[in-house]
């Protein structure tokens, strides 16, 4: 079986009700959802740029999708959406526009002793994605 490999480039910012600068900084948070991310069976390749200052975070996530699933943009699209939500909750984060509001409404909210004053929000501004032909 062989996969189609598939390229998502999704463009967050990452903020929390305590600003970044007065606690453990964004830095870590960040590498800590690439490190879930790396433990993800359909991920082939993970980027990052994050300016530390705005917040913003641009994360470019190739995915393995097998072609017995019909990969298509939508597959692929899902898939990529579901690895970076997965990584960001396990991370200790929640997400805004990444999955279908149904789905995002069903996610446990984690309540900490902060109430979500540290917890990072990752806010989806654009989500693209597209085939990569291999040579």
């Amino acid at each position: 079986m062989t996969s189609d490999l598939w390229r998502a480039q999704g463009d967050f910012v990452v903020t929390r009700r305590i600003p970044w600068e007065t606690d453990d900084g964004l830095r870590p948070h960040v590498d800590h959802v690439l490190d879930e991310l790396q433990e993800c069976d359909a991920a082939a390749e993970i980027e990052v740029d994050a300016d530390l200052v705005s917040a913003r975070v641009l994360l470019t996530l190739t995915v393995a999708v097998a072609e017995d699933v019909h990969g298509n943009t939508e597959d692929a699209e899902a898939l990529a959406r579901e690895a970076i939500a997965g990584a960001i909750r396990a991370s200790g984060g929640r997400h805004e526009e990444l999955l279908p509001l149904i789905d995002e409404s069903r996610l446990d909210a984690r309540a900490g002793p902060w109430s979500g004053l540290r917890t990072p929000l990752w806010t989806l501004y654009q989500l693209t994605c597209y085939s990569i032909v291999a040579d």
